[in-house]
């Protein structure tokens, strides 16, 4: 079977299996997911006997499949625990953990979980989805009682499968899946922090999936989609990922979705930018030291390219004495608080100048502005510039000239001198830059030795927790004028 046919397409004899057997569970019970072909094998025995009830059984019901799909692949690239993202000729898959087991097993867990769908504990008005799946866990294992008909992971494909979880958004689970994009009629892509960008062959967006997810977005409270509304952004929590879900619709586009695991960001420290070669050593350790020589940063580039992930790795390197204020609309960056920093969020949507205005009498050492989409954005940013703030930000550039003309067009250019601009490919960087009164000049990162072992020092670390560990086991924060 072709791994470019849709999952659906792929289960299909599965599931008019189970579809037709649903229909019978009162006559049969359980036996005709745990033990289908003894179960079919007898049906058609009593049938020949000429028992009515068997005959229409038989008639209706297709015999249980007797191969699970097509399955050859060559690499895992991401364990989900109920399935699988692996390398299969060539192409990336989404593979349920059944499909590796055999046929019996695979009706077990696909018949199990339409048994499970609309069941819901007591107090679910207050529960997320992942503790719906919990619940659902533990009546499968009531229901199977002592036998080992299920393992765990197994138990929990059923659970996720009879929820609209299934199989778009267990994706956002992933420990290394940073974003997960869908266009309704294409197939499903997904950046990796391991493998890049891919696609999922045999994951197409279609109309259902698309209802699926957006049911998911619409039990939020400011989740509502219609024509007046036809753009939403919601966070949700799915098992350990914590999700922001952005959800557009016609006259805005065609159904479309983006969820990115707001999760992954701590996983990506400077030290795994650097092993995957997103940033050479020397130019990490030159962002740093302009970061604490108080030079402006601004860092470009396309949607979804890596900025906020560099900036969030950039910051993580911040004085442990230094008082850290970000504002951004909706929260992207780690909160540093976590690992003992003086780091002070914001999530303010509204007039961010003003939030400026109000942080200049609060002394702050550094500021993150997010990302400068407005005017108001760019006057944000020079009001926290000049006013002698360490400052950070983002920006939509391909190029240096068309962000020149853009803050010109904004009557901001001035707020650009001095600032060095880091210009970013997809999970790349590209070009360092300083503008000055005579434009642009690229810039060759010659950091000093200090930082430059800064940077050496933390290579290895797995996450900003760790490698902020590692800066204050070493002494490793660089004098600084606070």
């Amino acid at each position: 079977m072709s791994y470019l046919l849709k999952l659906d397409l792929q289960e299909e004899p599965y599931r008019k299996y189970v579809a037709a057997a649903m229909k019978w569970m009162r006559e049969f019970s359980l036996d005709l997911f745990l033990k289908p072909y003894q179960t079919y094998d007898n049906a058609r025995l009593l049938a020949a006997f000429g028992s009515k009830k068997h005959i229409s059984f038989v008639k209706e019901t297709p015999y249980p499949p007797l191969k699970t799909p097509d399955l050859h692949f060559d690499s895992i690239i991401e364990d989900l625990e109920c399935a699988f993202l692996a390398r299969c000729n060539e192409k990336v898959c989404f593979v349920p953990r059944s499909w590796t087991t055999d046929p019996r097993t695979m009706i077990s867990v696909i018949g199990i979980s339409k048994l499970m769908e609309g069941i819901y504990p007591e107090d679910s008005l207050d529960l997320d989805v992942w503790d719906v799946i919990r619940f659902r866990m533990r009546q499968i294992k009531k229901i199977l009682g002592p036998k080992e008909v299920l393992d765990e992971n197994l138990i929990l494909e059923a659970a996720v499968r009879s929820t609209k979880v299934w199989p778009v958004l267990l994706l956002a689970t992933g420990k290394d899946v940073t974003e997960i994009y869908g266009v309704e009629g294409s197939p499903i892509y997904i950046d990796h922090i391991e493998a890049g960008r891919v696609e999922i062959s045999n994951l197409v967006l279609d109309e259902r999936e698309f209802e699926k997810i957006r049911t998911i977005v619409e039990l939020h409270p400011y989740g509502a989609l219609n024509l007046s509304r036809p753009t939403v952004k919601v966070e949700f929590t799915l098992r350990d990922s914590k999700v922001r879900l952005a959800v557009d619709i016609p006259p805005v586009s065609k159904p479309t979705f983006d969820a990115r695991n707001l999760s992954a960001l701590p996983r990506l420290p400077m030290s795994r930018l650097i092993a995957l070669g997103t940033i050479r050593e020397e130019l990490a350790a030159c962002l740093v030291e302009a970061m604490y020589e108080r030079q402006p940063i601004l860092i470009a580039g396309r949607t979804g390219v890596g900025k906020t992930t560099l900036a969030n790795s950039i910051l993580a390197y911040s004085d442990k004495e230094w008082r850290i204020v970000s504002i951004e609309e909706v929260r992207e960056i780690e909160d540093f608080s976590e690992y003992g920093l003086k780091h002070h969020p914001y999530v303010f949507p509204g007039d961010r100048e003003s939030m400026v205005t109000t942080f200049l009498h609060r002394n702050p050492d550094l500021v993150f502005l997010g990302e400068i989409l407005t005017e108001e954005h760019a006057r944000a940013f020079a009001l926290a510039k000049e006013s002698g703030f360490r400052v950070i930000a983002t920006t939509h550039a391909r190029d240096p000239i068309s962000l020149e003309r853009k803050w010109i067009r904004w009557g901001s250019e001035d707020a650009l001198l001095g600032c060095l601009v880091l210009f970013m490919g997809f999970r790349v960087a590209e070009r360092l830059y300083r503008y000055g009164e005579g434009g642009w000049e690229e810039v060759e990162p010659r950091p000093s030795e200090s930082f430059l072992a800064m940077i050496r020092a933390t290579l290895g670390s797995k996450t900003n927790g760790e490698l902020i560990e590692r800066l204050k086991e070493g002494t490793l924060w660089i004098e600084s004028k606070l």
